[in-house]
């Protein structure tokens, strides 16, 4: 298995584990994303974005930052799937919510 699928795989994780929020919380639209993109290039696009996304949002003010793609981004594990635009991206991001990084 590659290191793209282990990607999706800890996609899905994370998605089971939204839905265990009180209230379940289900990333509908992420959910398409991998579903047309795979999950690295969902990633890639979502955090290149311009606009903050609702979940993310959601899932910050649940405490709950980990679950958020820009977490994911900045794990060492997907280190070699995104490039430092991206990372720094998604740590500007964090930052600004008020995310605590390591």
């Amino acid at each position: 298995m590659d290191l793209e699928d282990q990607f999706a795989i800890a996609c899905q994780a994370a998605i089971a584990e939204c839905g265990k929020l009180s209230p379940p919380y289900v990333p509908t639209a992420w959910i398409g994303m991998i579903n047309r993109l795979g999950a690295v290039e969902a990633a890639r696009q979502l955090v290149m974005s311009a606009d903050i996304q609702p979940g993310f949002v959601r899932l910050v003010a649940s405490n709950r930052a980990d679950l958020t793609i820009e977490s994911a981004i900045l794990d060492d594990k997907w280190e070699i799937l995104f490039d430092e635009d991206m990372r720094s991206v998604a740590r500007w991001r964090l930052q600004q919510a008020g995310v605590q990084l390591p």
